[in-house]
């Protein structure tokens, strides 16, 4: 946490607000009451408080309500509000900015990953600069982003990656680093950190040597990935770690294996996630994974979920999504809680919809700008969706899964995702993507 930087930071939402707690790293959406109550408590007695809302709320509610923030410490014991509500005024039906952004600080990647999402793994020409990520932090502090995930590429071809990810910190922003593993020094390790990271991902997808080397296009990868990752878990002692495997078909059998490493490197979490077809894995149509081999990855994940102490995350599988959904309408999480930022400043849903919806960049505009009016993002946002999923049981929290894996399979926005097996019927029509 930045110095003199308070736990909690609000922004007003059509809703209401958000409450961002820089502890624990996370949101969370209060409505409009709620909002009123923190803002009045910073210049008026609580008791008043209750008295100016007219009746909106009984007093046992206002009570119960009131010490339940005390207990999180989001009201002091006089009532007062502990954090800072930040000016920014909300958004017409959606957040008035990204909870988290997604930034790539180089595509350059020394390895030759067979499932990269990628089409180059040399750096970018006119990447951003020590002083573009300087004015890109200032911009997106200002806009009440709270939250960063630094990534490549890999982020340690970068020489200046521990000023990079110090001077977000100087701004309050939250950052997670996401690596190979492979590449990261113990002398740099140390300097981050002293710097405070809210957690770090390690990709790893292949449980053995050679399985391990062969995804990742070169001998030595694996025992040097175990000695990134031994030493990322000595020096990065309190900071979760997550070790994030992307399923292919080549790897469906080494999944139980994987998750026991995750308990013999001692990380906290395993995430996973299905190969797209895009980039470099695009080319490689043995580790694309059928409709059928994804039920059978998922059907075998739960198993190791139930019978293992290893936390699973899963936040991209249709219908399981773990994330909290604060938003309107069809489509996944990408322009509507999250945004992500290339090398050259590009602005896109995620990283895997530059190429369908690049939004803006910017060197050129505020990510505030690009967030609320660009045709791009609002493209994303609009989708109808089809009949199937809409009626679905699952639509208040997957609200129709991973669009992007829907566009690449049928050129339909509004399609069913295609990695889902619970709703196996043919896609819906909708508007498409162009």
């Amino acid at each position: 946490m930045a110095i003199n930087q308070k736990r909690f930071a609000g922004r007003k939402e059509y809703f209401g607000s958000l409450i961002y707690d820089r502890e624990r790293g996370d949101y969370i959406p209060f409505d409009w009451d709620a909002t009123y109550i923190f803002e009045e408590s910073l210049k008026t007695p609580i008791d008043q408080v209750f008295k100016k809302m007219d009746g909106r709320l009984s007093l046992q509610s206002f009570q119960t309500f009131v010490q339940l923030c005390q207990s999180i410490d989001l009201l002091d014991a006089q009532g007062r509000f502990t954090g800072e509500i930040l000016p920014n005024p909300p958004a017409p039906n959606i957040i008035a900015a990204p909870l988290r952004v997604h930034l790539t600080v180089t595509n350059e990647c020394p390895l030759r990953c067979r499932h990269c999402s990628q089409k180059s793994r040399e750096a970018l020409p006119n990447e951003l600069t020590l002083d573009d990520f300087h004015k890109l932090f200032d911009d997106l502090a200002s806009a009440g982003v709270c939250e960063v995930t630094i990534a490549g590429g890999e982020p340690f071809s970068r020489d200046d990656i521990v000023q990079i990810v110090g001077y977000a910190r100087q701004k309050g922003l939250t950052v997670n680093l996401s690596t190979t593993g492979l590449f990261i020094s113990r002398i740099t390790a140390r300097k981050l950190a002293d710097l405070g990271l809210k957690s770090i991902r390690i990709s790893f997808d292949g449980s053995t040597e050679k399985s391990y080397d062969y995804f990742r296009g070169k001998k030595g990868a694996y025992r040097r990935a175990m000695r990134g990752i031994k030493a990322i878990r000595e020096i990065f002692e309190k900071t979760p770690i997550t070790l994030h495997t992307t399923i292919m078909k080549q790897n469906l059998t080494e999944l139980l294996t994987l998750a026991r490493m995750v308990q013999k490197l001692r990380c906290d979490v395993w995430s996973v996630d299905y190969v797209k077809p895009q980039g470099f894995a695009a080319q490689d149509h043995r580790n694309l994974l059928s409709k059928e081999d994804a039920e059978t990855a998922f059907k075998a994940l739960s198993r190791i979920a139930e019978n293992s102490s290893v936390k699973i995350e899963m936040a991209h599988f249709p219908y399981r999504t773990q994330r909290k959904v604060i938003y309107r309408g069809f489509g996944c999480v990408g322009a509507n809680l999250y945004c992500y930022i290339n090398s050259q400043g590009f602005v896109a849903p995620c990283s895997f919809t530059m190429e369908y919806f690049p939004a803006g960049n910017v060197k050129k505009q505020t990510i505030k700008e690009i967030w609320q009016t660009s045709d791009a993002f609002k493209k994303f946002r609009g989708f109808p969706g089809n009949e199937v999923c809409h009626k679905c049981d699952y639509f208040s929290s997957c609200r129709g899964g991973c669009r992007i894996r829907a566009i690449m399979a049928t050129q339909n926005g509004s399609a069913i995702d295609p990695n889902c097996f619970v709703m196996p019927q043919p896609a819906a029509a909708g508007s498409g993507y162009r």
